[in-house]
């Protein structure tokens, strides 16, 4: 009789604190279990807004190829795109996971979601911005392209012709000299030179030939690049990436 009360005694409920304990590990479960979650929809809308935005920018390279001038609505809203809508996007653009339109930046050569935080903060150096973004330019700086530009059609290197410069991705042009560039097949075959960029569109420049030293580029044959650390040229991003050294291009002529 005394061994079945002594039995019945130990076989009893949890303590307080055992339930205490239990309650805190299911609580800390319960809170891993929503953050995961949490972090799975933000991961999946994250997904959503880089789709939707391949999308903008197959239609803005589109339009870039098809069209003289280049896109830049900087918000993809209906009232904004216009024929764009139709010719290169089957329909208005969707609203970004967060409720925003998409929006672009031409010179930076992006299109992006503002994030969570709805803030805009691509033109600044934030490193913990929360923007979703997505590149159509390369993201450094170099020259694709040097074409030379026999301006009154004589087949002679003259005065006022010019050499024009494609950029990967816009650029400003900084008070930039002959002395910036370097040539070869020969050296220092530019002579005496200005050079601006196009205030219509960023991603060209013009080298041109002016007095009183005169140019010895042989087309087809002088190659040209910047010179090492150059200041004068960068890009339209907040950190100014500078022109690039890599390989020399040949000076082509401007085809008719």
């Amino acid at each position: 009789m005394i061994d079945c009360l002594n039995k019945r005694k130990k076989i009893k409920g949890f303590t307080l604190i055992e339930l205490l304990v239990v309650l805190l590990i299911l609580g800390l479960i319960l809170i891993f279990a929503i953050n995961e979650y949490l972090k799975a929809i933000e991961t999946a809308r994250i997904g959503k807004a880089k789709a939707d935005m391949e999308e903008l920018v197959k239609a803005i390279r589109l339009h870039n190829i098809k069209e003289n001038n280049r896109f830049v609505v900087e918000v993809f809203s209906p009232n904004k795109l216009g024929s764009f809508v139709g010719n290169y996007l089957e329909k208005d653009a969707p609203l970004d996971p967060w409720g925003n339109y998409y929006r672009h930046a031409p010179n930076l050569g992006i299109v992006y979601s503002c994030g969570p935080n709805k803030k805009s903060e691509v033109d600044t150096l934030i490193s913990e911005s929360d923007d979703i973004v997505v590149y159509y330019y390369p993201k450094e700086l170099f020259i694709t392209k040097a074409e030379y530009v026999d301006l009154n059609q004589n087949n002679q290197i003259d005065f006022n012709d010019y050499i024009e410069l494609t950029f990967s991705r816009p650029a400003i042009i900084d008070n930039a000299i002959g002395l910036d560039f370097d040539t070869a097949n020969p050296e220092k075959a530019l002579g005496t030179v200005s050079i601006k960029g196009d205030e219509k569109n960023p991603l060209k420049a013009r080298i041109t030939l002016i007095p009183p030293i005169v140019s010895h580029i042989v087309i087809g044959e002088t190659t040209i690049l910047p010179r090492e650390f150059i200041e004068s040229i960068y890009d339209y991003s907040p950190a100014h990436l500078r022109l690039q050294r890599f390989d020399a291009l040949k000076v082509t002529k401007r085809k008719k």
